[in-house]
């Protein structure tokens, strides 16, 4: 599956070559999929909100992704897989373009952002285990460098400055808003779909 270059929010040559393995001393390593779907409306980013369950993050907005498995060859194999536990996204309708920066989390993970153009129509699937709902979120209103702002607060006595995105309708924080954020230093002025193949297969199909 591909996209033609000019379609696509960001070109590959923004982003960087996805390194196959990531420094240990650097902390446990760990890939998320940023994986971006375009609909008639306009390009869309997939989120989650995370199970009010579980032991780390619960509630929190991140994208699919999680540590790596001895089984995963390289850091795309680690996003992809997760993608498909989490929200039942299959590999084969994903074209990777390259990566962000990698983004050590407080809990000592050091997180590679892979980017990825999503196929549009795909069925998703939240997993209950790991996600309360999949999230389908206007790429305009994450990249608005207006809706971009430091926080801090204090971690084990330590002050930690943070990158929050002001979205209306959810507060997104930490780690995946600083991936939000070096995601819009790569985005250029975003297609018009309209009148598109792409825009009329969404609305078509």
């Amino acid at each position: 599956m591909r996209m033609s270059p000019p379609t696509s929010p960001v070109a590959s040559g923004q982003l960087n070559p996805i390194p196959t393995r990531l420094r240990s001393e650097a902390g446990r390593p760990a890939a998320v999929l940023v994986g971006l779907m375009a609909d008639a409306s306009g390009w869309q980013v997939i989120m989650t909100e995370r199970a009010a369950h579980l032991a780390h993050h619960a509630g929190q907005i991140s994208f699919p992704g999680g540590k790596v498995d001895d089984a995963d060859t390289t850091l795309v194999a680690t996003a992809l897989r997760e993608a498909d536990e989490e929200i039942a996204l299959p590999s084969t309708k994903v074209e990777i373009l390259g990566g962000l920066d990698p983004v050590s989390s407080p809990v000592g993970f050091i997180v590679q952002p892979i980017v990825g153009i999503v196929a549009p129509q795909v069925d998703l699937q939240a997993c209950p285990d790991e996600v309360a709902r999949i999230l389908i979120l206007p790429l305009a209103d994450l990249i608005s460098p207006p809706r971009h702002r430091r926080e801090s607060y204090i971690r084990e006595g330590r002050r930690r400055d943070i990158w929050v995105i002001d979205h209306p309708e959810h507060y997104i924080w930490g780690l995946s808003a600083a991936i939000i954020v070096d995601l819009a230093a790569r985005v250029g002025p975003l297609p018009q779909l309209a009148g598109t193949g792409l825009a009329e297969t969404q609305r078509g199909a």
